[in-house]
């Protein structure tokens, strides 16, 4: 890759969160969750008896958090920064969701009860706006008679001389055709589970509070072997995801 391209992927990245989306973050961050931000300064800054803290500085590469405490080797405040990295940021969303994470890990480093406010109320909002995508199988009856008749087209699709009461399908379809459908039904079944770890993939980047890994393996296997009994379920989600989208 050229100096260039590698110049403009670097502004691209800075342009994930507008000046606007930085002012307000930077605002509520130290309004609202200014004793977070205080414990994630005297955990990580290793100053537990810092007084104060904020933060100055947030872009799509991460947040600078400031912080006093008070210099018994000099009788007066001192003053000091850290910058914390960030990965996958995409917006505000996002932003807060690192923060968070920052200050769960310094509350328990801390020994300090009850969890960050900002973490409480994170959950409050995503529980309105996020949909939840844990995976569930479908009904018993439901897999029983997919597994049934996914078993019955394989065996007379594969099977030349088919059990005598089954022979009177072969007068309704023939070896060829079910042959056909088998194939059909494979190729189907695959390309449905392709697109589902591929949604999957992208709610894991976007939001990966609603998936993980192992929950995107289990929902591509279940299409793939279930078809519509899982995909049914999973795209009602996708849909109720995009109304609250569109409703917030």
């Amino acid at each position: 890759m050229s100096q260039q391209q590698q110049q403009a992927r670097q502004r691209q990245k800075r342009d994930i969160l507008s000046s606007e989306d930085q002012e307000r973050l930077k605002e509520r961050l130290n309004t609202s969750y200014s004793a977070d931000i205080l414990t994630i300064a005297r955990h990580f800054g290793s100053r537990p008896l810092a007084t104060t803290a904020r933060v100055t500085d947030i872009d799509s590469n991460g947040i600078t958090i400031e912080w006093q405490w008070a210099d018994a080797t000099k009788r007066k405040s001192a003053t000091d920064e850290m910058q914390f990295a960030m990965r996958d940021i995409t917006g505000p969303s996002s932003v807060l969701h690192e923060v968070s994470n920052l200050a769960i890990e310094a509350h328990k480093a801390l020994g300090l009860a009850g969890e960050p406010q900002l973490t409480k109320d994170k959950r409050e909002v995503d529980a309105k706006n996020l949909v939840d995508f844990t995976f569930r199988l479908p009904s018993p009856l439901n897999m029983a008679s997919i597994a049934f008749g996914v078993g019955l087209l394989t065996y007379m699709a594969l099977v030349n001389n088919v059990h005598p009461r089954l022979r009177f399908i072969r007068h309704w379809v023939s070896q060829d055709t079910c042959y056909h459908l088998f194939v059909w039904a494979l190729i189907v079944h695959a390309l449905e589970a392709g697109a589902v770890y591929a949604f999957c993939y992208l709610l894991k980047v976007i939001q990966p509070q609603q998936m993980d890994t192992k929950t995107q393996l289990k929902w591509t296997l279940g299409v793939a072997l279930f078809g519509l009994g899982c995909l049914h379920d999973f795209a009602k989600r996708v849909s109720r995801q995009f109304a609250l989208v569109g409703a917030n």
